[in-house]
């Protein structure tokens, strides 16, 4: 996480991490709540409004994944061959570590249909 960018959800407003250990951060300026060198826990931070990015999880060669699908069993399994259909689940955000992770994005993505 250091030297990674925090955008602020309501004004654009951006900080760049200094240090991050055991899950404290030290942010590179002052906002309206704390001052720099405070430390901050990350639900600290997105309580504040800070947005964190998100970190893609790439399997290693050989790595069974998992993807949503639309069916009973809510999602598939696949081998990451770092070829150009592991890329594109990866570009959609679709690679999933577990089962469990698949099948819950499968029912969020059902929600969002149905909704």
């Amino acid at each position: 996480m250091h030297g990674q960018i925090l955008t602020n959800k309501d004004g654009g407003e951006t900080v760049k991490i200094l240090s991050h250990h055991q899950d404290v951060y030290v942010i590179s300026q002052t906002d309206n709540h704390k001052k720099t060198g405070c430390n901050y826990t990350k639900e600290e931070l997105i309580a504040y409004g800070w947005i964190f990015p998100v970190e893609k999880w790439v399997p290693e060669i050989g790595m069974a994944y998992f993807i949503p699908y639309i069916d009973e069993s809510k999602y598939i399994s696949s081998t990451w061959q770092n070829d150009a259909y592991d890329n594109r689940y990866l570009a959609l955000n679709l690679v999933c570590r577990t089962k469990k992770e698949a099948i819950a994005l499968t029912d969020k993505m059902l929600g969002a249909v149905t909704n």
